[in-house]
């Protein structure tokens, strides 16, 4: 249950429920540090077909002495009466470039009208606003489905922007790190600090501009600064957080922009003065070995 007001608590979500005749147990999530509402809630029914009924008939519809609306959909792992041996195998995919119009049933909606195993969407929001990040992730239960909707739904219009689709990280450790090397090499292949945030963008086209860099990269996270320097085909982009910056070079390594795909890598950041301003570094140049296909620096 999502969208919900900072003044909505667990003792207030359940006497909504229970006024509309469900018995439910609920569980709001709250930041770990300040223990404010981050707005959504896992709401435990008494049965599957109770489940379903709430999300059939409630959602969308208005809350009582409200002007907000039951925001329903089913969670993913992680919330009440949730067993990990209950659940079947998903296959999830990124899904990028959302209109903020769209939101989770319409996403939903747009790939299980044209593939059934898909169950759930999720979409990423700002924990302050609850407005769309412009990203998420759409889960299906067949594998072949969710192979076929990577090809078929990449480039399909959703409402006013086409859809970028790519497969999303899967949480295993082992497949997290094939999955790595093959979208995102840098990640796994070149050595920096834990807290290096910047992202070193190569293969830009002399056309793109600094606001237009930062809006393609923005979704992901929160970003400090964008620096394309004169007469190069390369840009940098320092984040706030190091996940956001993970996050932006496993899904945009790759991404087209303009006729040019670019290629993402660490880039290496120093503070000159203690109040200094900051300055780039150039990744090294990496070559990749004709016999081993590995990457190398040099």
């Amino acid at each position: 249950m999502g969208n919900l007001e900072a003044w909505m608590d667990e003792r207030y979500l359940q006497e909504l429920w229970t006024s509309i005749g469900e018995n439910v147990v609920v569980k709001l999530m709250r930041d770990k540090r300040t223990s404010i509402s981050e707005g959504y809630a896992f709401v435990g029914f008494v049965s599957n077909m109770a489940a379903q009924r709430a999300l059939a008939t409630i959602h969308g519809t208005q809350i009582p002495d409200t002007n907000l609306s039951f925001k329903l959909n089913w969670a993913s792992g992680g919330g009440i009466q949730d067993k990990k041996e209950d659940r079947l195998e998903e296959f999830s995919l990124f899904v990028g470039d959302l209109d903020t119009e769209v939101d989770e049933t319409y996403l939903l909606s747009f790939f299980q009208h044209r593939y059934p195993s898909c169950h759930s969407a999720k979409i990423m929001t700002y924990p302050t606003t609850g407005q769309s990040r412009g990203f998420g992730f759409v889960r299906f239960h067949d594998p072949i489905e969710q192979q076929e909707a990577l090809i078929e739904m990449s480039g399909m219009y959703c409402k006013s922007r086409p859809l970028r689709v790519s497969l999303a990280t899967p949480k295993n450790n082992q497949l997290r790190y094939q999955q790595l090397s093959l979208k995102a090499p840098a990640l796994i292949q070149q050595p920096t600090s834990p807290n290096n945030t910047t992202v070193f963008v190569g293969g830009l086209l002399s056309a793109v501009t600094e606001d237009e860099l930062r809006c393609y990269f923005s979704p992901f996270g929160e970003i400090n600064y964008v620096k394309i320097p004169p007469n190069k085909s390369c840009g940098f982009i320092q984040f706030v957080s190091r996940r956001s910056a993970e996050v932006a070079m496993e899904q945009m390594n790759g991404f087209q922009i303009g006729s040019s795909r670019i290629r993402l890598s660490w880039g290496r950041t120093h503070q000159e003065k203690p109040h200094g301003p900051l300055t780039f570094a150039y990744p090294p140049h990496t070559t990749t070995h004709p016999d081993t296909g590995l990457n190398y620096s040099r």
